[in-house]
């Protein structure tokens, strides 16, 4: 009887190698998913800055002065408007665009590396000037997949007597 026990006691290298390779190819699974989790979860805070970044910019637009002889064309060095961009002013593979920020919006590396890019359009939606549009669009490259990515904020502005 102990002949038997001994026998069967243990796990035979077989089992051992057919484990090993079933956890190895998990690890290598969930380390794909790890991956992309991280790669997404930055895609989503640069998104994110963006959208914050655009809103401010909309937000420091709206609150300026408007009247038939003053608009914002030129809150910030490399600030663009329709005027500027001329004919081009929304295709972005035609236009430059001004300095890069960070999301605090400095071009400086203090509070992370200048990635995002801010402009904005402004359009007269009557003859006399009264209603503008105001697009704000914040821009940042995915070096990982060469591609850029961003927001665009809408609203409209009645123009101060």
């Amino acid at each position: 009887m102990s002949t038997l026990r001994r026998t069967r006691a243990g796990f035979t290298l077989v089992e051992v190698m057919v484990a090993s390779a079933i956890l190895g190819a998990a690890l290598i699974v969930m380390f794909g998913f790890h991956s992309q989790a991280v790669r997404s979860n930055m895609n989503a805070r640069r998104l994110t800055d963006c959208t914050y970044l655009a809103q401010s910019q909309m937000e420091r637009l709206l609150a300026m002065d408007w009247t038939s002889t003053n608009r914002p064309t030129d809150m910030t060095a490399g600030a663009k408007d329709d005027a500027w961009m001329g004919s081009n002013a929304w295709d972005p593979l035609t236009w430059p665009l001004p300095d890069p920020v960070n999301a605090a919006f400095e071009t400086t590396d203090s509070l992370g590396p200048p990635l995002y890019s801010l402009s904005w359009d402004i359009e007269d939606m009557d003859t006399d000037g009264t209603w503008s549009r105001v697009r704000v669009r914040c821009t940042y490259e995915d070096a990982a997949f060469d591609t850029k990515h961003g927001t665009t904020i809408s609203s409209f502005r009645f123009r101060d007597s």
